[in-house]
């Protein structure tokens, strides 16, 4: 059992006993929609989407049973079009691997919690999406957790260039442009917080190793939602890889 494995069990019970959520918004790297945002809407279990090859045939036979919100989600989009965000409802779309695998070990039986998935938005600004996030901060005030599902860095090429098959495991040493962007990463999320924090994080756009650690935005800006809902509310690291 991983050090990752367990310390999403750890986060799940910390969830699920601390914050005693009424219900999850997620935002996952792995919906991005053009033009817009679309909000999950499922009334019983959000069906789970195998959007990933190359593995064994035991993740393809995974389940997850998380039931939407219909109301949940329409109050969702309520909040975005007062935003100004251009948002429909998506009743075909369920769950991607960036929701269902760390919930399935973070919370593994959902219940009647509700979790309901909300999509990046491709080519959109950073500041666009701290906006997102801003527009959905009122949800916190009601018990719904918010959580943005990427990476400090996703680098496909690079990681997969230093796989070692045989331990199923990187082998060697970070790369310097990954340990650069995480440090600098954790200097922003927690050394500042509101305004301050929000306009470090547009910032990123002139990073200098920003196209080395994300190629693309889509594993980033996850963070930049949850910033935008998290207000002035200091950060806190609680696992470090």
């Amino acid at each position: 059992e991983s050090n990752e494995h367990k310390f999403f069990q750890q986060w799940g019970k910390k969830i699920l006993n601390e914050d005693k959520p009424k219900a999850i918004v997620i935002i996952s790297a792995h919906w991005e929609t053009v033009g817009g945002i679309k909000v999950g809407k499922f009334k019983g279990v959000t069906p789970i989407i195998y959007d990933f090859g190359g593995f064994s045939e035991e993740l393809y036979r995974q389940e997850y049973h998380g039931k939407g919100s219909p109301e949940l989600a329409d109050k969702i989009v309520n909040l975005l079009n007062k935003a100004k965000f251009n948002v429909t409802v998506d009743t075909a779309r369920g769950f991607d691997h960036g929701v269902w695998i760390p919930l399935k070990i973070a919370i593994p039986e959902p219940g009647d919690l509700p979790i309901v998935q909300v999509s990046l938005t491709r080519h959109a600004s950073y500041e666009y999406h701290i906006k997102v996030g801003r527009a959905l901060t009122s949800l916190r005030d009601e018990g719904v957790v918010i959580i943005g599902s990427g990476m400090m860095v996703h680098n496909l090429r690079d990681t997969f260039g230093n796989f070692d098959r045989s331990t199923n495991s990187t082998s060697g040493e970070a790369y310097p442009y990954a340990t650069r962007f995480t440090k600098d990463m954790d200097k922003i999320l927690l050394e500042s917080n509101g305004e301050e924090r929000e306009n470090q994080l547009i910032k990123l756009i002139d990073h200098p190793v920003l196209r080395q650690a994300h190629p693309t935005d889509d594993h980033l800006v996850p963070i930049h939602v949850a910033t935008g809902a998290a207000g002035q509310d200091p950060a806190e690291k609680i696992f470090d890889h």
